[in-house]
């Protein structure tokens, strides 16, 4: 239709990857809102790409989000089969935000023809006094459980969980039984930042020896023992090719994983990478036993606030011919000064370092110029003034 020699046209018009698209970048409430511009936009609503990967948000209602108001169970229970994906993102210091969060998973849980395939769950705002998410650890034994008899099988097996934002009391119990009936399981991350880990090496153990297809596991040393290791080591099952290590307040009372164990690990999986942190509860003693020379750590964190730099030139004499970040938050001196740049001429692979704490600036400079492919990345948080935080990485005063 032509309107005084131009061409008017109606959003019906525009072609349907194009209206994918936009829907695509929508929250769930906005995107069915838009469905009912036209008849056109409905169909691309209902297209099962649509539902493939979704996240599904339960903010603070003081933010006026109307996630909280809409009913996801709705189109869930027309569109569930088609997901894939999911990630939910909740204020947990809301109750309504927690039981509708909750109301997805056990959606999920009884969907017929279910093929997700991947779940993460990330809190935010402040945790409840004494809350510790009991009703979030039912809802993932129903979906991590058997199929419900309500439901035909088989129905698509759950191969990626990430569970790290999820501060909640999870145990044994949660593990065994996504063990037992996802043994495809690919990556898990339960790493929580709760106050005491519950997981035990006996249930980590028979998760990974149940799920031979694991190549990415991030847990706390607690949580892990040397039959792991072995376990990890064995033939018959698809090589690991990332674990993550947290070293905190249990290393206390703890054995050391051995080095053996790890030796057999790495002549097994040469490609092996490992992610080691120490945070500021690991007891100080311990941290140079923990960092042994046979692990092939790839990103090292040293989160203690305490003046460390043995530390530091140990990374250096064990992990130079692998270490690709390191992060420290510590206080700084001479000796720490030093150090870096051991680490910078010694560690060819290094190509991001995050130092929260005022360097000297020749000291800076010198790191940048003995670390050629840090200094390409750009990768790094590096300052010889105090600036108001947050720190933004790559940026230096005077750039």
């Amino acid at each position: 239709m032509a309107t005084n020699g131009y061409m008017v046209q109606s959003w019906s018009t525009l072609p349907d990857h194009i209206v994918v698209r936009i829907l695509l970048h929508l929250d769930l409430a906005d995107r069915y809102k838009a469905s009912l511009v036209c008849q056109s936009w409905q169909a691309c609503f209902q297209q099962p790409c649509m539902w493939r990967y979704f996240h599904f948000r339960f903010l603070s209602t003081v933010n006026h989000n109307t996630d909280n108001i809409f009913d996801y169970n709705q189109f869930l229970a027309k569109h569930g089969h088609h997901v894939r994906s999911v990630k939910l993102t909740l204020d947990q210091s809301e109750e309504e935000n927690r039981h509708y969060a909750c109301r997805v998973i056990e959606s999920l849980a009884t969907t017929a023809g279910r093929q997700l395939t991947a779940i993460c769950v990330t809190f935010t705002g402040e945790n409840p006094l004494f809350y510790a998410g009991a009703e979030f650890v039912a809802a993932l034994k129903m979906l991590f459980g058997p199929t419900p008899p309500t439901i035909s099988p088989p129905l698509s097996q759950i191969v990626h969980v990430d569970l790290s934002g999820l501060t909640a009391a999870y145990d044994d119990s949660v593990f065994t039984i996504l063990a037992d009936n996802h043994p495809n399981l690919q990556s898990l991350n339960i790493l929580n930042r709760m106050l005491i880990c519950k997981v035990s090496p006996s249930a980590v153990l028979h998760l990974v020896d149940k799920c031979r297809k694991l190549t990415d596991l991030m847990a706390y040393h607690c949580s892990l023992s040397d039959d792991i290791l072995a376990c990890f080591a064995e033939s018959d099952r698809t090589p690991v090719e990332h674990l993550g290590i947290v070293c905190r307040r249990e290393e206390k009372y703890n054995k050391t994983l051995t080095s053996e164990v790890w030796q057999d690990l790495v002549t097994a999986v040469p490609n092996l990478r490992v992610s080691l942190g120490f945070d500021h509860t690991c007891p100080f003693n311990r941290i140079k036993e923990l960092m042994q020379p046979e692990i092939p750590v790839r990103e090292l964190r040293l989160e203690t606030f305490t003046r460390i730099f043995e530390e530091v030139n140990i990374a250096t004499a064990y992990y130079s011919p692998t270490l690709e970040k390191i992060v420290l938050q510590t206080r700084n001196s001479d000796e720490l000064g030093a150090a870096l740049l051991n680490l910078a001429r010694d560690c060819k692979l290094l190509k991001s370092m995050y130092v929260y704490c005022v360097l000297k600036k020749e000291v800076v400079e010198e790191i940048l110029v003995s670390s050629p492919l840090l200094k390409e990345h750009k990768d790094y948080i590096l300052k010889w003034k105090a600036d108001p935080e947050p720190w933004v990485v790559g940026v230096e005063e005077g750039d």
